[in-house]
């Protein structure tokens, strides 16, 4: 079996004055942004929650009204129990060996240390 294990390396960089001019009023900007989008989308919940409180009293899974679709949605999600996999015979070659990896898309992070996730 092999053992993967993911280190993280911290560099400091000196950044001109001017580029951090730049990135401070950047990052002031979305942070102003990010507080009225945070407000936004607190009310946009709660309206949501009202509208599926309605279509439920109305025993409505779905409707349609000026064009603008409303589905109640459900479902479940699934994930592989690798112990119990193997306890029902797999091998763990076998699920090594049907792991696909692949990379994550870049993004970029803001306000959140990687612990706090």
């Amino acid at each position: 079996m092999r053992l993967d294990i993911m280190t993280e390396t911290t560099m400091t960089v000196q950044v001109q004055p001017d580029v951090t001019a730049r990135l401070t009023a950047l990052l002031d900007t979305y942070q102003t942004l990010k507080v009225d989008a945070d407000l936004l989308y607190d009310q946009m919940e709660e309206e949501k929650r009202k509208i599926k409180g309605e279509m439920e009293l109305a025993g409505l899974s779905a409707f349609r009204i000026n064009g603008v679709p409303c589905t109640i949605v459900g479902g479940e999600t699934s994930k592989l129990n690798k112990l119990k996999f193997v306890e029902l015979g797999g091998s763990l070659a076998m699920l090594e060996n049907a792991t696909e990896k692949k990379p994550k898309k870049k993004y970029l992070r803001i306000g959140e240390d990687k612990s706090e996730s």
